[in-house]
């Protein structure tokens, strides 16, 4: 028995593929650096972070990147001889570009631009060889889901691009996938977008060019009918086929709760059994998937989640917001310190704050951390955070010889400090946030500082299509802070 999401937080986009005894998958990580996260399986149920695709600068240009720019739909699949590749859109640059790697436990080689139109780009690799690109965009003005064949090491377009198709009559196609079965080229995509009508559709022709008939059936997954339901917004699948013949798809959807229409942790990475039944895929019961599911190997325990300071940072899942600046991020192993240096603010968009934000997971959760309140040279602290625009920060500065630590609210372009308390200069300061269905709350030194509304951080309240999900992060501003051995997070229900 397994619980979907089987990655839960922020993970969308899912991807999928296998190869030596492991499946691997990546999600989205837009604005984030570093990019294309990158996870791997033995069992389709449970995952563990494989590190990252995109981990150089010279792979990856988020300079000036939008909240909810950067790195779209990525792909990953494997040719014959073991190369992996990855394909994604860069919307801040207008560019889509392939990598690859002979050792998927190794670095993954410079990109290669193959189009600045159109986004979701994936590749099929054909018995004998030749490697297929599909992404929706334009062809002669069109809007459609289009295809070529390219060189998967250089990215050089060998064809022009063909109109494949223009979906299946619902907005927004998107997130194609092409797959060669039984003489048949199967084409699935998304359609309705990726909010509340977001579904799944599939198409199959004898030729790889088409023309794409539709399956009489569609859509094969969609929760557009289920407002009621605690999964929404399914969409975006790729289909798995096992060494026992079973299939399977991944997929994103979203998980709303208690409140049907408003989601603040992200598009998640969900799982579900795939039938076939007259030559055509039907992805769970009927296209209706579940929380709960009674097959497969059961869930490993990974309720803590903690950052050790221990151990090098790049063992974990986290995320640098818009670039890299190893010089701002500073750990010492041995005495277990995790140094911030603070430059920009966190609430100033296009910027370059020093903030480690990692994925909120679950409904109930916590994170923890003890700052050295000396070591604060102006602002430090925790928050709650969806983006520069969307975030809630329990903030330290040092005043005189106490600690003042505040609760500070922003959204849209309004900021304001809601709470406040006065702790005396302590040698430890700790901070903690609490959630569950409807708040965040948070602490200093145990102490109850205030509370704010998770809807705040919903997707369907910002200025901006937000792709993104909440996240907890450890933040500095304006110069130094120093933290202490962890920062602790773990589910708490």
């Amino acid at each position: 028995m397994f619980t979907n999401p089987i990655i839960p937080g922020f993970a969308p986009d899912p991807s999928i593929t296998y190869y030596g005894g492991k499946f691997y998958l990546v999600t989205s990580t837009f604005e984030y650096f570093p990019g294309v996260s990158l996870w791997s399986s033995d069992d389709l149920v449970n995952w563990h972070s494989h590190g990252a695709v995109l981990t150089r600068t010279s792979q990856l240009n988020l300079e000036k990147a939008n909240n909810s720019s950067g790195l779209y739909a990525a792909s990953i699949r494997v040719n014959s001889n073991g190369r992996f590749y990855m394909v994604t859109t860069n919307k801040y640059t207008h560019e889509n570009f392939i990598c690859h790697t002979d050792d998927i436990n190794n670095k993954w080689s410079e990109t290669h631009f193959i189009s600045s139109d159109g986004i979701d780009p994936s590749l099929l690799f054909l018995p004998d060889g030749r490697c297929f690109y599909t992404s929706n965009g334009s062809v002669d003005g069109v809007r459609c889901i289009k295809g070529a064949f390219i060189n998967p090491d250089t990215g050089e377009l060998l064809e022009d691009f063909k109109n494949l198709t223009k979906g299946c009559g619902g907005s927004s196609p998107e997130g194609p996938h092409l797959y060669f079965i039984d003489d048949y080229y199967y084409l699935m995509l998304a359609e309705g977008g990726t909010g509340y009508g977001h579904h799944e559709v599939i198409l199959r022709s004898k030729n790889i060019y088409g023309p794409y008939e539709a399956n009489p059936n569609n859509p094969i997954l969609s929760h557009v009918s289920r407002k009621g339901h605690t999964i929404q917004a399914t969409g975006h699948a790729d289909l798995i086929k096992l060494d026992n013949d079973e299939w399977y798809a991944v997929f994103l959807a979203i998980r709303t709760k208690p409140r049907p229409l408003l989601h603040h942790l992200g598009r998640e990475t969900f799982l579900s059994k795939v039938k076939w039944k007259d030559g055509w895929p039907i992805i769970g019961d009927n296209g209706k998937v579940e929380i709960i599911n009674d097959y497969g190997p059961n869930q490993e325990d990974n309720s803590d989640y903690s950052v050790l300071f221990s151990e090098p940072l790049e063992n974990y899942p986290y995320l640098k917001v818009r670039v890299p600046k190893p010089e701002c991020y500073l750990l010492n192993k041995e005495d277990r310190t995790l140094t911030l240096m603070g430059e920009e603010n966190i609430n100033t968009p296009l910027g370059h704050p020093t903030l480690l934000a990692f994925r909120q997971r679950g409904f109930h959760e916590l994170m923890k951390v003890k700052i050295n309140p000396k070591s604060i040279e102006a602002r430090a602290g925790i928050a709650s955070y969806l983006s520069s625009d969307y975030h809630y920060r329990l903030e330290a500065k040092c005043v005189e010889n106490n600690v003042e630590v505040s609760l500070i609210r922003h959204l849209h372009d309004f900021e304001a400090i809601t709470e406040k308390i006065v702790l005396p200069n302590l040698e430890n300061l700790s901070l903690m946030i609490k959630s569950d269905d409807e708040f965040y709350y948070f602490y200093a030194n145990d102490e109850f500082v205030g509370k704010a509304s998770v809807y705040g951080l919903a997707s369907e309240g910002t200025m901006y299509n937000t792709f993104t999900g909440a996240l907890f992060a450890a933040y500095a501003e304006g110069g130094r802070a120093v933290f202490l051995d962890r920062i602790e997070m773990k589910s708490i229900k």
